[in-house]
């Protein structure tokens, strides 16, 4: 995967915590614990690595 290819393993972990933190936010909005965070998580990321903010 092409978005892939430059990721290393320091920028991932950076996304990941960014991920954590924006998502949090979004639980706060829910008002309950998200049961689909894994897919929320992969959305956020290959949006960042497209440049989506």
């Amino acid at each position: 995967m092409e978005l892939m290819s430059n990721l290393t393993k320091e920028k991932l972990a950076e996304l990941l915590r960014e991920a954590e933190k924006a998502h949090a936010e979004y639980e706060k909005r829910l008002g309950k614990r998200d049961e689909n965070w894994p897919e929320w998580y992969a959305e956020y990321i290959i949006k960042r690595l497209k440049g989506t903010p």
